[in-house]
């Protein structure tokens, strides 16, 4: 931790320099790798249902996939850009696989997500950033410096069992946006790269905008109403009640 605290103090005279060269709006562009594991259960038991070849399509199609992070001082947001792919069913899979369900919004202290396919209702879904590990171990990401954090969130299947889903960010203390892909965030720095089991996000462009350009607008989210994530939770277990009662 005092090499994380030393480095960052070195770095905080660049990052002043980098703000002053570069504006708080931009867009960054990220793209997204798969890694499917062919000898897990999980992939073994999909090949079974969808057959090798379509599994193999899903690791591929990911190629096509572009998101961009439309960031300023406040706030930012992060989208799948719409396209036509060369295998819409392998796309939609895929989707699933890498974690994206939608348009997310990054604020200072939460990121709101767009919950707009359950069956029970369509919603904007605010919940908390993730709890952080900072490590001292370093690389380099296109010419910038990164430092590496992990984290992890836990899901209980109805039979007990707990699965662990662990997160490697690497971030740049010398782009000090506290954004990232897929709502991951709140770090010292934008998330250049973002791992977890199965796939693999990673800036491909990054893009700053004057502060006096007109024509830099911030998406938005739907209309829809805003809960938590513990209440999305909760309609999610009374949904499934009615449908095991039906």
């Amino acid at each position: 931790m005092k090499l994380i605290q030393t480095l960052q103090l070195l770095f905080a005279l660049v990052i002043s320099i980098s703000i002053n060269a570069q504006t708080a709006k931009g867009i960054v562009t990220y793209k997204v790798t798969r890694q499917i594991d062919k000898e897990s259960k999980t992939t073994k038991m999909l090949e079974t249902y969808y057959g090798s070849e379509f599994i193999k399509s899903t690791e591929t199609i990911a190629d096509e996939f572009e998101f961009k992070l439309i960031f300023n001082t406040e706030s930012a947001i992060f989208y799948m850009k719409d396209k036509l792919y060369s295998d819409k069913h392998a796309a939609n899979f895929a989707k699933n696989m890498i974690g994206h369900f939608g348009r997310i919004e990054q604020q200072k202290t939460y990121f709101i997500t767009e919950n707009l396919e359950e069956d029970f209702g369509k919603f904007l879904v605010k919940r908390p950033y993730q709890n952080w590990t900072l490590h001292e171990e370093t690389k380099m990401i296109d010419n910038y410096l990164c430092f590496k954090a992990t984290t992890f969130y836990t899901v209980t299947n109805p039979k007990g069992k707990v699965f662990i889903h662990n997160f490697t960010a690497w971030y740049a203390p010398q782009l000090p946006y506290k954004y990232g892909p897929i709502g991951y965030g709140n770090l010292p720095g934008l998330i250049m790269e973002l791992q977890a089991k199965g796939f693999t996000y990673g800036v491909s462009k990054i893009e700053f905008v004057k502060d006096d350009d007109k024509s830099f607008k911030m998406p938005k989210l739907k209309n829809k109403k805003l809960i938590t994530g513990e209440e999305l939770e909760r309609l999610a277990a009374i949904d499934e009640e009615k449908r095991r009662r039906n």
